[in-house]
């Protein structure tokens, strides 16, 4: 695409975003390029693309070829590259405003993981320890394009029986793992499957198929060793064909496949999942390969052998792993990055050129809150959680502190989220310091000291948490404690039985789009929740809301939910966050135009993840390109 139609926030309204001083900063809408904006609707959960047998990544992201006549305009240019320059190995003509194959190179900082960890979802240690490069060496069963719509990835279509227990994918036959071996098939991804569900071989996020969540039948009882992994409910009916069957309607079924990618079946019975690291051994069926891997540099190249829609533009993908990743880009040292604080916000803001490059996201629509143990005084006291709940300034918050990274939060659903009720549940925890006074008083507490616990992993909880406990500590006369966790320790805390933190600050964001992953996380210590808020009402909404198929009367349930957990004052909605990113004008591709829905420019979650997202093979750089040094 031309730079020159790329949507990002102008200086002026980036300006009026995060304030000029810390004073007078306000938070203003501007329309669909603010770091406010978000999908306003999104997907049915049981949405499905209709039968089709064109290749996935061409049925959403087309073009990813120029067409004939641009191509010939730019050949008989007077200083037009020539024409072997612009076609890829793999057999890609590059678009007429492309720069040469040999520039047609992707520079990120990301870390490189160390032996061991491994480079797909499936890994055997832990799902948030692989690395920057991770999840490109073959496609999902679904991916999720810019509006967040389910769209073929493996699967070119998929549908469900009668009694929602049965879901049948129909696969591509198309996609050759680069060893030769045969074509992605449904072996793969039973093989895949076993492997997660083997508890020797089981990674962390379990959960995420086991009864509850996924439903994968037999999950989590091949899990506990009752049954062999071969007796989890996946199968074939052919090689293209594979079932998945769930203990209960599972509609969101096909949002969790978006993380199966599968596993090479034969070299996985051969080497285990490590094959995957080793430059020596590595098989994709993506758009890239593994060619190097070493402790400070992480080099991925173009797989040649991929199905031909699959091939991308991009040559060369080269990770290093930088102490600081807004300080490399503003060296051009990579070509894209977050924005982590306000510091480096205001920074890039007053770059002439970084200015124009800062493009909003909804990210995995986090959002941060504050949360009690209610089986403990004085937090088992509805009236004492409401005269806290009321003293949270959340517009102050986001204007002196977090300033455009974050957007008030009055309920746990960010907008654009399933089911997201925002406008409706607002005023129930609206700051009001004389409502918070009334409410002590009317608690029948004498409280002197409380002590709030954040965990360490966000750059405002610090002065987040002496804000309101300075609040707090104004209008009921409380002293507040303020101690940081590291993650491991603060995670250990919470999830003790019994919990070991009263009043903490943490936060979450979507593992699928669907409320029963994100309303799920609330469901009740006694329930495998992440909190000890057991409420009756909430968790039979919650488990009659998951398994039906009318959408409709399903967001209803889901809605009538989370007014009761707003209503509990078990939690404190603190903010959504709203992620800033760079990118650099010379990266193209339709994955940097703004979508339909979600109106933000640039990569959305989950970004740098070819297997999940149609980016990445359709990306190319621009002949605008600047000389750059290649690590």
């Amino acid at each position: 695409m031309s730079s020159s139609k790329k949507t990002t926030l102008s200086r002026r309204q980036m300006l009026a975003l995060i304030g000029t001083t810390s004073a007078t900063a306000a938070l203003v809408a501007c329309g669909a390029a603010t770091p406010t904006a978000a999908p306003t609707t999104a997907p049915a959960a049981t949405q499905a693309p209709a039968a089709t047998t064109a290749p996935a990544a061409t049925a959403t992201t087309a073009p990813t070829e120029a067409p004939a006549a641009t191509a010939t305009a730019a050949a008989t240019a007077t200083t037009a590259p020539t024409a072997a320059s612009m076609t890829t190995p793999g057999g890609k003509q590059l678009p007429a405003d492309a720069a040469p194959v040999d520039q047609q190179i992707y520079l990120l900082g990301a870390a490189v993981p160390a032996p061991g960890q491994g480079v797909d979802a499936q890994i055997t240690a832990s799902v948030y320890a692989r690395g920057g490069l991770a999840d490109q060496y073959a496609l999902s069963l679904t991916r999720l394009d810019h509006d967040f719509n389910m769209v073929p990835g493996a699967a070119t279509d998929w549908k469900v029986s009668d009694d929602g227990l049965s879901w049948t994918f129909t696969l591509r036959n198309d996609m050759p793992w680069s060893d030769g071996s045969g074509n992605v098939n449904a072996d793969d991804f039973i093989a895949t499957f076993r492997h997660i569900a083997d508890p020797k071989t089981a990674y962390d996020f379990t959960w995420f198929w086991d009864t509850g969540n996924g439903n994968l039948k037999g999950f989590g009882d091949a899990l506990k060793g009752t049954i062999t992994p071969d007796k989890i409910g996946v199968s074939k009916t052919d090689d293209y064909t594979l079932v998945v069957q769930t203990s209960v309607p599972t509609p969101y079924l096909p949002r969790l496949c978006l993380y199966m990618d599968p596993f090479n079946a034969k070299a996985l019975a051969k080497s285990g999942p490590n094959y995957m690291i080793d430059p020596k051994t590595t098989i994709s069926a993506g758009a890239f390969i593994i060619k190097n891997w070493e402790a400070t540099r992480w080099e991925m190249v173009a797989n040649d052998k991929a199905a031909p829609d699959i091939r991308p533009f991009i040559q060369r993908v080269i990770a290093v792993p930088y102490p600081n990743g807004f300080q490399a880009y503003q060296a051009g040292q990579i070509d894209a990055s977050g924005i982590g604080n306000a510091a480096d916000l205001q920074t890039a803001m007053n770059d002439a050129n970084i200015s124009k490059d800062v493009t909003p996201d909804v990210g995995d629509f986090r959002t941060d809150y504050f949360f009690f143990d209610v089986s403990k005084a004085p937090y088992n006291n509805l009236k004492f959680r409401q005269a806290l709940g009321h003293l949270l300034d959340r517009e102050a918050i986001t204007t002196n502190i977090t300033k455009a990274l974050a957007r008030p939060a009055y309920s746990f659903l960010a907008p654009g989220f399933p089911a997201a009720n925002g406008d409706a549940l607002k005023n129930i925890q609206a700051y009001d310091p004389a409502a918070a006074k009334k409410a002590y008083a009317d608690s029948g507490l004498k409280v002197d000291k409380l002590t709030m616990t954040y965990r360490d992993d966000y750059t405002f909880y610090a002065a987040i948490c002496a804000f309101y406990a300075d609040a707090i500590k104004t209008n009921l006369g409380i002293n507040v404690e303020i101690k940081k966790l590291p993650v491991k320790d603060f995670t250990a805390a919470l999830l003790a039985k019994p919990t070991q933190i009263e009043f903490g600050a943490v936060s979450y964001g979507m593992d699928y789009l669907d409320p029963s992953n994100m309303l799920g996380v609330f469901i009740g210590s006694n329930k495998g929740g992440r909190h000890n808020w057991n409420d009756p009402q909430y968790q039979t909404l919650m488990a009659k809301a998951g398994p039906m198929t009318d959408i409709a009367a399903r967001t209803k349930l889901y809605q009538e939910a989370e007014k009761i957990m707003v209503e509990s004052f078990a939690f404190i909605w603190m903010v959504h966050r709203t992620p800033l990113n760079l990118w650099k004008p010379y990266l193209k591709g339709p994955g940097f135009l703004p979508g339909k829905v979600n109106k933000n420019p640039g990569w959305a979650w989950p970004a740098n993840a070819d297997s999940f997202t149609p980016y990445f093979e359709t990306m190319y750089i621009g002949n605008n390109v600047p000389k750059r040094d290649i690590p």
